[in-house]
Parts: C-alpha cells; structure tokens; sequence
C-alpha cells in the first residue's frame, strides 16, 4: 500500500489519496439548473472548485473593438426598444421584471424622458414583488439542500402565490409569509448547520445585494439567510405604502436618439445597464450583473471545506446562471 500510494497528494488527515474532479450539475437538487459546480475531491474534502454557466448571456455579433474589450457589451442586430426589454426580460427568467424595468429606465433616460411618480411607484411594488417570490424561491431550493421537505413545500406554495398578486393579496399572505420566519428561527440545529459555513474572503470585493449587507453581519450562510427574510419583510411594508404592482412597460419615447444608463437592485443585487439608442432603437448595450461578481466567490468557499458545507456555501449566494455575463 505505502509503495502504491507514495507518489499521491496527501490528505489533511495525512491519508494519501485519489482526488477525483467531480461535476455537481447543470441539473443537481440544491442548486439552480443551468449552474455547473466542478469540485476537485480528497476524499469528502475538496481541494479546488470552480463553478461556470451554462445559460448566461453571451457576446452577440461582432462588435467594434472597444466592445469586445469590454466585458458584458452586446453590440448586434439594432432592435426596437420594445423588443430589446422582451429580449432582455426573458433572457433572465428567474428576475424578469427586474431587467424589464432596467431596461425601460435606460431607454427612457436615452429618450430624455423624466420620471412619473405614478408609474414609477407602480414599478417599485412590481420590483418588491418579485423580491419576496425570488427569496421564496432561493428558500425552498435550500430547504432541498438542507433535507426539509416542509421547507420546500412551503416556500414554493408560497412564492407561485405571490409571484402575481395585487396588494391585497399580499396583505392576505404576509401572515403566512412571517410565520415562515418564526419556523425558521425555531427549527432546531438549523444555526448550527449554516453558522460559519461559507465566510467570504477578506478580500471579497464588489460584493452586491443581500451577500454585500449580510458580510456586514457574518458573511456566513447564516447571516445571508436571515438577510433575505429581513428583505422579504421590508418588502411587505414598502408594498403596504405603495401603488397597486403593474408589470413596467416602457412610456412612449417616439423616434428618439441618445445614450442611457440605469442601475437597479434586483434580487440578488446590483445590476447595471447602459445602452445607445438611435432613432427609437438600440444600437448596442453593456450590462453588468452581481452574480457575474458573485460566482467567482465560489472558488475560495470551497477550498478546504467538507464536500457537504461546500455545497451549503455555493447554494447560500443565490447564483442565477442566467445572470452570469461570458
């Protein structure tokens, strides 16, 4: 055994083993479809990990060579602006009203337009909508982790029902919504299981949405869960004082031309949008997403770590494939 194991890498328990590069997805209970984690294991350790899309948005046409130097620019075919928000919207399935209105906003800076409270309060609910049903979702997809299938049923149930309610609808829900949080806090070894698992590096930089404001408080998986159930309540109380939630459409910008920029918070943070419009057109646009910061957290989690904390660590950041910029 001693000659045939010599020339292994050796473990941390001073075992001398295989290590073996194993994929974890694009298709893997726990973690969003479309997200391939590739762990190298010793043992149940892992040494190294990387984890790449295999959804994301990718580079369109050619592009001048300013563009193609310039990470997350499209620059294609001209669309109308209305075909480019539908581009974009479905481009990012699990944040759709997000990146609509982060579309509208840039066209209508581009367009010259000036803000309308009205429609800008309606959007706003729309937003905050879209935030509870997509921490709901990131809830039930960590109870899939966690092994709790009450959990999974639960947030799921709940999230299809928000997903497109009025405003009365959502006051009927928020009882059920925060006794969510109550169960959460009571279920037993629950801390225990998520405390100290995935700390960000203290060097992690452009850290965005809720991984940004929970590294305020532990950066662990604890502190990231508690920080979503503190946004799906902040979310309730701003839906309470709002307009009724309409899905953003864009306002009348005619045959204008011009340049744009918007930043919205969407559900996983931070993303940000410039484009050029040319007679009611766009002509080509940069878009920059935080989980296109975020996924390059994944390496330094899980070095180190038990195969099962790793895995803990990566699903507590909330990775949307679709929103990794190639």
């Amino acid at each position: 055994m001693i000659e045939v194991t010599k020339d292994l890498p050796r473990s941390a328990d001073g075992l001398q083993m295989d290590w073996l590069e194993v994929p974890f997805g694009p298709v893997f209970p726990g973690l969003p479809g479309g997200l391939k984690l590739t762990l190298t294991l010793d043992g149940d350790g892992v040494t190294e990990g990387q984890a790449t899309s295999l959804v994301g948005m990718a580079t369109e046409g050619e592009g001048s060579e300013e563009s193609q130097e310039s990470e997350g620019s499209q620059e294609s075919e001209e669309m109308d602006a209305d075909t480019f928000i539908e581009h974009l919207a479905s481009a990012i399935p699990l944040a759709p009203v997000s990146y609509r209105l982060l579309a509208c906003l840039a066209i209508e800076q581009a367009a010259g337009l000036s803000d309308d409270q009205a429609t800008t309060q309606a959007r706003n609910s729309a937003l905050e909508r879209e935030r509870i049903a997509s921490h709901l979702g990131w809830l039930a997809q960590s109870g899939r982790q966690l092994g709790f299938a009450w959990l999974t049923q639960r947030a799921s149930t709940l999230q299809l029902k928000v997903r497109d309610a009025g405003r009365d609808r959502i006051a009927e829900l928020e009882p059920e919504l925060r006794t969510l949080g109550t169960r959460l806090e009571r279920t037993p070894l629950l801390k225990s299981r998520l405390k100290g698992i995935g700390v960000l590096p203290v060097d992690s930089s452009d850290l965005r949405g809720p991984v940004a404001r929970a590294a305020e408080d532990g950066g662990d998986a604890w502190a990231r869960l508690w920080q979503r159930l503190d946004e799906i309540a902040a979310s309730l109380e701003l839906l309470k004082s709002g307009e009724e939630p309409e899905l953003p459409v864009l306002r009348d910008i005619g045959n204008a031309s011009g340049t744009g920029k918007a930043t919205v918070d969407t559900p996983r943070g931070e993303a940000r949008l410039s484009l050029k419009l040319e007679h009611g057109k766009v002509k080509s646009y940069k878009l920059d997403t935080a989980c296109s910061h975020h996924i390059d957290l994944v390496p330094k989690l899980v070095e180190g770590q038990e195969l099962g904390d790793a895995l803990l660590a990566v699903g507590s950041l909330d990775l949307s494939p679709w929103e990794v910029i190639s």
